[in-house]
């Protein structure tokens, strides 16, 4: 088979999918869902912040200076939120390559699920304040990959909100990586 036609094939392949798709590296846990629990499975976010009272910052004159505080402002933020997230949910999640669209994701897994199989996916996108993704789907694909397997998951239960907050993340993603290959071009 030449290239040429294995571009075309991928190109069909890819018009067939709903959503864009982006591949990044996430926070995210996956688990079978025992049967007893399969009644009552309803997607959801956790929402995990510190909230505390700080003053406004105050007007800078200084245009520089004044984007530089905002800068770090928002830095310390992002530290203070991860020192005090109440909870322990996000260090039950594993740092995972994922493939990830408002329709589903793929990764690899060291567990070989069946087709069909029902699973629960406990996903961090990196917003703020910090959410926690609960959405279920069924395993569509899982082959075996090297010492792993690729795993691949049709979001069957997720709420409208959930879809949209991913489908966002997704395109900012895709913005991020359009805007560095320009910066890299000649």
């Amino acid at each position: 088979m030449d290239s040429f036609q294995e571009l075309e094939e991928d190109n069909s392949y890819r018009s067939l999918r709903e959503y864009a798709r982006v591949s990044a590296f996430l926070p995210v846990r996956i688990r079978p869902v025992p049967e007893q629990e399969r009644q009552s499975l309803r997607s959801r976010i956790v929402v995990e912040s510190a909230l505390t009272e700080h003053p406004e910052m105050p007007e800078i004159e200084d245009a520089v200076l004044s984007d530089c505080l905002q800068i770090l402002n928002s830095k310390l933020d992002t530290i203070i939120r991860l020192l005090a997230f109440p909870s322990d949910s996000h260090k039950e999640l594993d740092f995972a390559r994922v493939n990830i669209s408002a329709g589903g994701l793929s990764t690899s897994s060291s567990e070989c699920c069946a087709l069909d199989d029902l699973v629960e996916i406990r996903l961090m996108l990196p917003t703020a304040p910090f959410m926690i993704f609960y959405v279920y789907g069924t395993v569509v694909k899982c082959d075996a990959a090297s010492e792993k397997f690729q795993l691949c998951i049709e979001f069957t239960e997720i709420d409208d909100d959930i879809r949209e907050q991913i489908a966002k993340y997704v395109f900012h993603k895709q913005r991020e990586i359009l805007r560095k290959k320009r910066s890299s071009a000649p």
